[in-house]
């Protein structure tokens, strides 16, 4: 029924053409600067989270093979705000190449029947959705119980929380990402069914919950102990933000290693979905949308944003959006695009324009009083994360539009000055009979 309600209160509203962003306006955000209100309840949570990274950095070390570099600490980005989050950071300084640490093999957890092998699925193109022999090997370590040598890193598995994976997500709040989207976003993040129907899987919770963690976890099929406590972003296209890389010795370890000079109280991170190697234009493994589908986050920028340009056999449309570097660090600059795949014409502005309307037309709808009614039915989280990820979708595709004008505008200049070998670089050079 409220499914049913949803879409029919989508469907026939008219009036307040108001930007969503303007209902976050309702949303509590503590003030910069300001120390929030830590209960008793908050205090034992820091520390229970606290005691735990550390008991993992000492089992670690413990082992033969271990080490976790001096510097490096697991803690909440603001120790004085309980609900700030926890990130991979360094006390001092790091130089590039220094390693942050090594996991020795015995304690990662992997497919049962790996030997070791960097070929274990043959081409990196023919990774599955979802190892299942990962997850086979996690629910083993968890029936064993207080057997299990991977304790301290399996009380993480147990504090692990599901209801902000979309996959997780309520049927209202379900609604309102995938009108937001434009499609349903769960067919991006359909790992419970790849479970069932590829691995044989049950639908028993502990099974189910093991299939997330090692979605949001694993590093290709491997759950590497500290290694999945950094925070994601991406560092390719204008600042360097990724940090850190992970290299898999099979048979002997997993090593975190800088891959530039870090500074002290400097956040360690690497990116979720862009990898070491160069990938060709055909090899577009995640963006922004996938991202939030997966894990249940907008990232932050650099963004990476694909789209199927339907006015043209469903052609992707793939661009990075990110600040463009700036006279001092302290000040970003303007936003800037960079277009992944050929140049852009006269359809791809088609396109943005009409998506561009469709987002105006989600912004109207959402503004009205009936929907905010329906809105509440939803968590605050599911809530706060739709409306970040369609205020970052509406920036990305205006920003798409005026890149797209500016390049339609230097192929007619280039056009108008004879150069058309320039003026039709790309697949197409339709661009001069729409102009």
């Amino acid at each position: 029924m409220v499914r049913a309600f949803l879409l029919f209160v989508f469907s026939v509203m008219c009036a307040h053409h108001f930007p969503l962003c303007q209902a976050l306006e309702k949303v509590e955000i503590p003030t910069q600067g300001i120390t929030p209100n830590i209960n008793q309840a908050d205090n034992d949570r820091m520390e229970h989270t606290q005691q735990q990274h550390s008991e993992l950095i000492e089992w670690i070390r413990s082992h033969p093979g271990g080490f976790v570099n001096d510097k490096l600490e697991i803690r909440r980005a603001d120790i004085k705000n309980p609900s700030s989050g926890s990130g991979m950071f360094v006390s001092g300084a790091i130089k590039k190449g220094e390693l942050l640490y090594s996991v020795p093999w015995d304690l990662i957890i992997k497919p049962d029947d790996y030997d070791g092998d960097d070929e274990y699925y043959g081409d990196s193109r023919n990774k599955p959705e979802l190892s299942c022999e990962t997850v086979y090997s996690l629910i083993d370590e968890l029936n064993l119980g207080d057997k299990s040598k991977f304790g301290p890193y399996l009380k993480y598995f147990h504090d692990f929380k599901t209801n902000y994976l979309i996959e997780h997500w309520s049927e209202t709040g379900t609604d309102l990402i995938n009108y937001i989207a434009g499609y349903d976003m769960k067919e991006d993040s359909s790992f419970l069914r790849y479970w069932y129907e590829m691995c044989d899987g049950s639908d028993d919770l502990l099974h189910e919950k093991a299939v997330l963690y090692v979605t949001t976890r694993a590093e290709d099929f491997f759950l590497i102990p500290l290694f999945d406590l950094a925070n994601h972003r991406n560092g390719h296209i204008n600042h360097a933000h990724i940090n850190k890389k992970i290299e898999i010795v099979g048979g002997i370890s997993a090593d975190g290693i800088a891959t530039r000079d870090i500074a002290a109280g400097e956040e360690i991170v690497h990116s979720y979905y862009l990898h070491d190697e160069v990938l060709t234009d055909e090899d577009y493994i995640g963006c922004t949308t996938t991202l939030l589908s997966t894990f249940g986050f907008v990232e932050p920028m650099p963004q990476r944003w694909i789209f199927e340009n339907d006015l043209v056999d469903n052609k992707m449309v793939v661009f990075d959006l990110d600040y463009a570097k700036s006279d001092t660090e302290q000040d970003e600059g303007e936003l800037e695009v960079r277009w992944r795949d050929d140049r852009p014409n006269q359809d791809t502005l088609l396109f943005f324009r009409e998506e561009l309307e469709r987002l105006d037309q989600v912004s109207a709808n959402l503004a009205t009083d009936d929907s905010q009614g329906i809105l509440s039915l939803m968590s605050k989280n599911e809530y706060n994360v739709a409306s970040r990820y369609h205020e970052a979708l509406v920036v990305a595709v205006r920003n798409a539009i005026f890149a797209t004008e500016q390049e339609l505008a230097i192929q007619r200049s280039n056009w108008d000055l004879g150069s058309e070998e320039d003026a039709c670089e790309g697949r197409f050079c339709d661009w001069r009979m729409a102009i």
